[in-house]
């Protein structure tokens, strides 16, 4: 074979490789500009704010898994769009609810400062108005110093410390907290706890908790009736239930007693804002426990609280529980 014969023979060969490297790169530059348009495409959908279910994620491909990527981050993205808004939506509630709550006392307060200023006015008149003005000014102070646990509450200023302590002391704190309260209007308090039940809670903040309760029900229950305050060890919960034969709670409402700033109709003209309950739910949520609530207008109310018996070692006052709420047969 001569020379010019090897010389074509390579030339064909180089000639060859080129045509099928240059097949190759088109093919390549195709691909590539397909999967560029792609996840461009892609990003406009996310940027528009569109839907990406139609992304395909099930395909072995590099175009796929960028797709899967990026649709991970448009849900991290919306979610977290999400939680911005609700949490703006949240503070604005906060705002309107306390606006709404400080209007009645500040109003009342205005009006009775001008009626004191009168200088006509009868001496006992004016100690008459001088009198609702200390009621209004104490009722604004419990709304701002109940507000501010609240929003303390909310934003985790306030941490639990669970420790061990006697649930019979810290019943008997509730109950001499607020019998004098319960006294004036005849009430009889009842308190039945065993003196071997030591559990894991915040003394300070679940008293008060057991409290809101208890303050209720010396409200809502009408003279010469009957409060009983009894714990039930149970296998991971202890039970605290607070009983009372007051007017009790509607059926289409005992769902919403422990929201934020709710009282029924028939509460109006009794002393309160609607903040107890609703802190009583956060601060024994927060400790892992949660609230059974049972009631029939006109045949009382049964608060149940539940705390547990043992705190998790790895988060003892993480949020968690739940509120349970039961009609009463």
């Amino acid at each position: 074979m001569d020379k010019w014969t090897i010389a074509a023979a390579v030339a064909a060969v180089v000639v060859s490789a080129l045509g099928t490297g240059l097949i190759m790169w088109i093919n390549m530059r195709k691909k590539y500009i397909a999967f560029a348009e792609d996840i461009c495409e892609s990003i406009d959908t996310i940027l528009r704010g569109e839907s990406v279910e139609n992304f395909v994620l099930e395909d072995e491909t590099l175009s796929s898994r960028v797709q899967m990527r990026l649709k991970r981050l448009s849900d991290i993205t919306e979610a977290a769009a999400k939680k911005n808004e609700d949490q703006k939506k949240e503070v604005q509630s906060i705002v309107s609810d306390i606006s709404h709550q400080l209007k009645t006392p500040i109003a009342n307060i205005t009006m009775y400062c001008d009626t004191v200023r009168q200088k006509e006015l009868p001496e006992e008149t004016r100690e008459k108005c001088l009198e609702v003005l200390g009621r209004q000014v104490g009722k604004l102070e419990f709304l701002v110093q109940s507000l501010l646990k609240m929003s303390r509450l909310e934003t985790h200023m306030i941490s639990i410390h669970p420790e061990r302590n006697s649930l019979r002391n810290t019943l008997y704190e509730v109950s001499e907290s607020i019998r004098v309260k319960a006294e004036q209007k005849g009430l009889q308090i009842e308190v039945e706890c065993p003196e071997d039940i030591y559990l894991y809670y915040d003394a300070k903040w679940t008293a008060e908790a057991i409290f809101n309760i208890v303050d209720n029900s010396v409200k809502y229950t009408a003279e010469g009736g009957k409060i009983r305050i009894h714990a039930e060890p149970m296998e991971i919960y202890t039970k605290i239930v607070i009983e009372d034969n007051g007017m009790g709670i509607a059926a289409e409402h005992v769902n919403d007693v422990c929201k934020r700033f709710f009282r029924e109709g028939k509460a109006n003209s009794t002393e309160g804002v609607g903040i107890g309950l609703y802190l009583t739910r956060e601060i024994i949520t927060k400790q892992d426990g949660y609230l059974k609530i049972q009631s029939r207008e006109g045949a009382g109310t049964k608060v149940a609280v539940y705390i547990l018996n043992k705190i998790s070692e790895d988060s003892p006052t993480s949020i968690g529980g739940e509120l349970r709420h039961e009609k009463q047969d």
